[in-house]
């Protein structure tokens, strides 16, 4: 056991060391008497560094009360049953768990705005007052220890006064269980809660509740009250009833009739990431376009403001993905690009359509829009889903070989490792982590047939449900983008076409086809199916002819010095097509061999020529 000397001089060393930490310590004598900073320096620092930290009621807590802004509408039975269990005898403490956006933190404020008022509130609870803690608040400036511990007890008896009846809220409680700090709250807190000594009210969302969960010593003393989501009905009331404090907020003629405000919800919906939920997406879509509209309209001095469908829209695309537009689908363009894949026109017609109605966007929908692939190797298919991510995207598809995803455990490269697995707590960018920015995206999977059963059906999830998790707990929104497909499974000498004119016998005979190597369930989850037709000799030659042609006027682009025009005359182009077709022609290896071929010929074309002009020529850097 340490003497008492020693303590003394324990004591003394610390305070010297943390005051007046400088070069020349090892002048330090135990024996002198321990600095003591002048009250000039104590002020220089703000304040004494050995003060205990106090809790203060006027900067950590706030009315609830005076937050509601406006009638928190079709929630009086969550109210009442709020009402009963504050009142009750015994663990009088109430959490309120439902998806984010709900409006659990509305209903508080309703009540804490009854009980100041005393509307239509129960006997029981006459007096109290409603105040909300920000939990950083209290855990912020607490570096030494005890100085938390200290707040936390403050806290308690502050709100434990019988006098004042007072009732504590906490948004976002589950960080009680994520950091030590936090749970150090957690922890004091029990034995108050347990014996009703404070009232407590806690929100969070279902999905995070499962931190509370964690401590069944703390969950047992709260009583779990489910906030459902709004219906379409309410919501539309909901945004109705708002109109005055819009008009009010920013000071402008505005009124939302019914029919507009039915649009907005329906928009909201189709529109706004799966994350959000009723009300508070279409209260948010409301507020965001009336005030795009104020800065639309800022010259106008009357600001009467009138929303349109089409502004709606540019606004929920903007909230959703950045962008003030979403990308425009042009026919025209779409088509002049598709005239690049050859052998394929028989799909071409019904795959604009398909595209054309999808743009459209006649109908919400939860899911992405897919399609399957199906044809031999190089016949076009990887081509055409570029095409229409460069059509429907404006930008490059996301792309995964799906020929990498072999082994059930590739999953983890989708979604991320298990937690306590290697790699658990990388920051590495998954796949879809683009979909979070912008999720109007095309997705291309590759070789989907050479991917491991079980990767094949997590995306029949993502295909059924439109939204992938990972491993962190993110949810990823598929529901706006187009999945694509491509598949060398099934394949027959007899091309089919699968799509708004197919018969029922050919689409039975294809899912027969390709069942060897998907589960039939997947299958039918696709939109749309399409068989690529093989490459005849006659379309491989055309193909020859283009590739050519696309080769030599990109090098006269990049070379003008060069005379290509008498290198490659018409006839000798010709002749070339023949040649390669020729030698090159399989059926089974469809269009790729001639992009090598076209290649090799005009590049020994080329050495030729300047073999002959190599004392003359000088290539273009730029």
């Amino acid at each position: 056991m340490p003497q008492t000397e020693d303590i003394e001089y324990i004591k003394d060393y610390e305070a010297y060391d943390c005051i007046n930490d400088s070069e020349d310590d090892d002048d330090f004598d135990p024996q002198d008497e321990p600095y003591e900073p002048s009250p000039e320096e104590l002020q220089n620092m703000g304040q004494n560094p050995f003060k205990a930290k106090v809790f203060d009621p006027e900067t950590m807590l706030f009315d609830l009360a005076e937050a509601r802004k406006t009638e928190t509408k079709f929630k009086e039975s969550i109210l009442s049953l709020m009402m009963s269990v504050l009142i009750s005898s015994d663990k009088p403490n109430a959490l309120l768990c439902g998806p984010a956006g709900c409006g659990k933190t509305k209903i508080v404020e309703e009540l804490a705005y009854r009980l100041k008022n005393s509307e239509n509130i129960v006997p029981q609870l006459k007096g109290y007052r409603i105040y909300a803690l920000q939990l950083s608040d209290i855990v912020a400036d607490s570096g030494l220890m005890g100085d938390l511990e200290n707040k936390v007890k403050m806290l308690i008896n502050y709100m434990s006064d019988q006098d004042e009846k007072r009732i504590l809220f906490i948004d976002e409680i589950h960080m009680l269980f994520q950091e030590k700090a936090y749970r150090i709250v957690a922890q004091i807190l029990k034995p108050a809660l347990s014996r009703g000594k404070i009232k407590l009210i806690g929100a969070t969302t279902t999905q995070e509740a499962n931190l509370i969960d964690s401590d069944p010593a703390f969950c047992r003393r709260m009583t779990k009250i489910i906030v459902d989501e709004a219906d379409h009905e309410q919501t539309v009331e909901i945004l109705l009833s708002m109109n005055e404090h819009f008009a009010s907020h920013y000071n402008i003629s505005f009124a939302l009739s019914r029919s507009k405000a039915e649009r907005i919800v329906d928009i909201a919906d189709e529109f706004c990431y799966s994350g959000s939920h009723r009300p508070d997406n279409a209260i948010t879509l409301l507020d965001r376009s009336i005030a795009s509209a104020v800065v639309k309209n800022a010259s106008d001095k009357k600001m009467k403001i009138t929303l349109t469908d089409r502004h709606i829209k540019e606004t929920a695309f903007r909230m959703t993905s950045g962008h003030s537009t979403p990308h425009t689908f042009n026919e025209r363009a779409f088509r002049r690009d598709l005239s690049a894949v050859c052998g394929q026109e028989a799909i071409i017609d019904d795959l604009v359509n398909v595209l054309k109605l999808h743009s459209l966007h006649i109908r919400p929908t939860k899911k992405p829009f897919t399609m399957l692939f199906i044809g031999p190797s190089g016949v076009g298919k990887t081509e055409v889903a570029k095409i229409i991510a460069k059509n429907c995207a404006g930008e490059k598809p996301i792309t995964l070989n799906m020929s990498e995803f072999y082994y059930d455990a590739g999953i983890n490269r989708i979604i991320g490792s298990p937690a306590g697995y290697l790699g658990s707590d990388s920051n590495v960018e998954l796949p879809f982590d683009k979909l979070k920015s912008n999720p109007y995206q095309v997705i291309l999977l590759d070789e989907f047939e050479k991917c491991d059963r079980a990767v094949q059906r997590l995306f029949m999830s993502v295909f059924d449900e439109g939204i992938l998790t990972t491993s962190q707990g993110n949810v990823i929104d598929f529901s706006k983008s187009i999945i694509i497909a491509t598949t060398n499974a099934g394949c027959t000498a007899k091309s089919r076409s699968i799509g708004f004119n197919s018969d029922s016998t050919s689409e039975t005979q294809l899912i027969s086809d390709l069942s060897d190597y998907f589960d039939v369930e997947l299958i039918n989850r696709f939109s749309q199916k399409y068989t690529f037709s093989e490459i005849s000799r006659w379309v491989y030659r055309k193909i020859v002819e283009k590739r050519l042609a696309s080769e030599i006027k990109v090098i006269k682009r990049l070379h003008p010095e060069l005379n290509m025009d008498s290198l490659f005359s018409a006839d000798e182009l010709a002749k070339a097509a023949d040649k390669i077709t020729a030698d090159t022609y399989n059926i089974k290896s469809g269009a790729r061999p001639a992009i090598t071929a076209v290649s090799k010929f005009i590049d020994s074309k080329l050495l030729s020529y300047f073999s002959r002009m190599a004392k003359t020529y000088r290539p273009n850097q730029n």
